[in-house]
């Protein structure tokens, strides 16, 4: 990426010289919409005056989105800025007290769409904009670190042409310009790249680009600048001319022909456009999550149950900005997030199809795999982070995906899961789970406020918060969930279940707890699992599970066979004591000596304490055991699970050199003994809720 990344510098660069427009006048010139990690306090919009004398701004306005009169006096010198924030203490904390503010609006500008006008003194509007969080407007600034800088002053504010994503910094955190020149002015507005057109190609065959560029002073010149990535050397970058076959210098469609390649080759191209003035455009913008169009040449021949996936991990010089982000690898610490990830993810679906190729995504090592960042205008069916991983046993790669779909056949929110077959770097790895990682993109798929206070239970945290990991509105704490804690602990009987009613989503937190006792996961009362809620619109706190690998009988120390089906009724209430009878191995930890049990968490304690909400509860697992937890109904789902992965535990044993009929023979005792734990579990729930009186 070297040469394209010089490339990049050396178009922009020649744009930067500035000097005072006479023509434009006052102009919005910067928007910053949606800083990183929410952070709308730092919202911003600059006006520029880009004429050749003073303008009074006494008594002009911004209106439509937000909401700000300038004051009387209010005097902006030509080539000045000044600023109009939401929150002028924590703008100056942020950008310093050099830049100039005028006041704050009121208000908040959406995170999606918004119109902005600037009106002046007689009420006449002189600028405006419509922004979009999609394209053709830039992505970095809907919460990528970018803000919107307008290139030409002089130019319409009304055009996405006419806006590009200010220089994001190496970790996320607010940039922009706020104060000083943009990073992408420029006198004359360059050409517009639009409708660009490729088709990813089979190993050998060339690929045709096609674009429509326009420019009001004419195209002079259309390039397209391409490297080919190869994992096992560095592939100089190359420079291929387009030629117009329709339309004029000011409006054509544009085409050139990338060289065929061989297979397993990432191929990064840009479009370079120059006008008849000299401006120049590069499409996509240096400053975009994607700063290059991207595709991965190979031929896709899989005819297995499961999808193929090859990582690039793009290690030495394109792994810079590839460090762990705030993400937390497992119990790892936290770190500083990049802004844009450089591996590749390439998806080949089962039965044939195109090749989908998400690049430029991060990738964050974690126990047993890798967590894959997508961008979120290119998610991967619905998704925009995915786990991919094969952690320790074999029984985690199966019991995981069977736990989430009895989650969701219960009408529990839960997190997509599947199997992929995985290369690294063209290496293969064999059969992977899959994991959809709960997050915005998570919450909006199933229909939740996105804007609403969400947290990750965590088992090594100490006390209500510790054990809280926040990952949403980082900045506003934990106090709803204090109180929510605080409530339920002081609140017993009909107080208690009204609060409840009124705070908890109570048939979701039913079927949440019920799952889990079905599949005995005693690890998802106490922690591993997700909570939250929407206080802003009166949301109510809900349970989505995580990380189900030790369940369907098994725990810490438990024997091959996993023969537990015992786990009471009582397990996660505030109340149940650690089993004193238990025959199976015991063991020290902070909680008793069984293995598997651990105290009331911090809702199921008293949501399954109360005598309301535990009817209720008991009531629904009956109706779970003589519905979904059957033989009759999940049966066929374990069935279409093993007959799904038996080709690629084979497959799996023979990259790994490990002994293919062992691996065979094991996975066939897993799939008998999920089997097995339908049926005695089952029996066992019964019996226990007929001896409860539950009719």
């Amino acid at each position: 990426m070297s040469f394209l990344r010089s490339a990049i510098f050396a178009v922009f660069g020649a744009c930067l010289s500035w000097a005072p427009l006479s023509a434009a006048g006052v102009v919005i010139n910067e928007v910053m919409y949606h800083p990183p990690d929410d952070r709308d306090d730092l919202q911003y919009i600059e006006l520029h005056n880009a004429g050749a004398s003073t303008a009074d701004l006494s008594g002009w306005s911004l209106s439509k989105g937000v909401k700000f009169a300038f004051p009387a006096g209010t005097k902006l010198a030509p080539g000045g800025f000044t600023v109009v924030c939401r929150d002028r203490a924590a703008f100056t904390q942020q950008y310093g007290k050099s830049v100039p503010v005028s006041g704050e609006f009121s208000g908040k500008l959406k995170h999606g769409s918004q119109k902005i006008e600037l009106a002046d003194a007689a009420g006449t509007v002189v600028d405006g904009l419509k922004f979009t969080d999609h394209a053709p407007w830039p992505l970095s600034a809907d919460g990528g670190s970018s803000s919107l800088e307008r290139i030409s002053p002089s130019a319409s504010g009304d055009s996405p042409d006419n806006w590009a994503a200010s220089k994001l910094p190496a970790t996320k955190a607010p940039a922009g310009s706020p104060g000083r020149a943009n990073h992408n002015f420029a006198t004359n507005l360059p050409p517009s790249v639009r409708d660009v057109t490729f088709t990813p190609p089979a190993p050998g065959k060339p690929t045709e680009v096609a674009a429509t560029i326009a420019d009001a002073d004419g195209v002079a010149s259309a390039v397209v600048l391409f490297q080919v990535i190869d994992r096992r050397a560095d592939v100089p970058a190359q420079s291929l001319p387009m030629t117009r076959d329709g339309g004029d210098a000011r409006s054509g469609t544009y085409r050139a022909t990338i060289p065929a390649q061989p297979d397993g080759r990432l191929v990064r191209f840009q479009i370079k456009a120059t006008d008849a003035a000299g401006s120049i455009r590069l499409a996509p913008h240096a400053e975009e999550p994607r700063p290059t169009f991207s595709y991965f040449v190979t031929a896709n021949t899989n005819s297995a149950a499961v999808a193929f996936v090859h990582i690039l991990s793009l290690t030495g010089e394109r792994q810079r900005n590839v460090a762990p982000a705030r993400y937390r690898s497992d119990d790892g610490p936290r770190a500083a997030e990049p802004t844009r990830g450089q591996a590749a993810f390439v998806y080949l679906p089962p039965g044939g199809g195109p090749v989908e190729t998400y690049d430029f995504v991060g990738l964050q090592p974690r126990s047993g795999g890798w967590k894959v960042h997508l961008h979120k205008d290119q998610l991967l069916q619905e998704m925009s982070t995915v786990n991919i991983i094969y952690e320790g046993e074999p029984w985690w790669v199966l019991s995981e995906p069977l736990g989430y779909e009895l989650f969701r056949r219960c009408g529990v929110p839960s997190s997509k899961t599947g199997h992929l077959r995985v290369w690294l770097d063209g290496r293969p790895k064999g059969f992977h789970l899959l994991v959809e990682q709960p997050n915005k993109t998570f919450l909006k798929r199933t229909g939740h406020d996105t804007s609403g206070d969400y947290y990750k239970l965590i088992w090594y945290g100490q006390g209500v918060v510790g054990q809280h990991e926040k990952k949403t509105n980082l900045r506003t704490g934990h106090g709803d969930l204090v109180a929510a804690v605080d409530a339920l602990r002081k609140k017993s009987g009909e107080e208690q279940w009204a609060y409840i009613q009124e705070n908890f989503d109570v048939d979701e937190c039913i079927n949440y707890l019920a799952v889990g006792l079905c599949i005995e996961n005693w690890d998802g009362f106490f922690n591993n699992y997700f909570t939250g809620h929407a206080p802003a619109t009166g949301g109510r706190w809900q349970m989505f599970p995580w990380d189900l690998d030790k369940t369907w009988g098994d725990y810490d120390g438990a024997s091959a066979e996993r023969p537990w089906f015992d786990m009471p009724l009582t397990f996660g209430m505030k109340g149940d004591r650690e089993p004193k009878n238990w025959d199976g191995p015991r063991q020290r930890h902070p909680w008793g000596s069984v293995p598997w049990w651990r105290p009331g968490g911090w809702f199921s304690g008293p949501l399954l304490a109360n005598p309301r909400f535990r009817e209720k509860f008991l009531a629904r697992l009956k109706v779970i055991c003589e519905t979904q937890f059957t033989q009759k109904e999940f049966f066929p789902v374990i069935d279409a699970l093993e007959r799904q992965l038996q080709p690629e535990v084979r497959y799996r044993a023979t990259v790994r050199g490990q002994d293919v009929q062992a691996a065979v023979a094991g996975f066939a005792g897993d799939m008998a003994s999920y089997r097995r734990f339908v049926k005695e579990r089952r029996k066992f729930l019964l019996q226990e809720l007929a001896k409860a009186g539950v009719k």
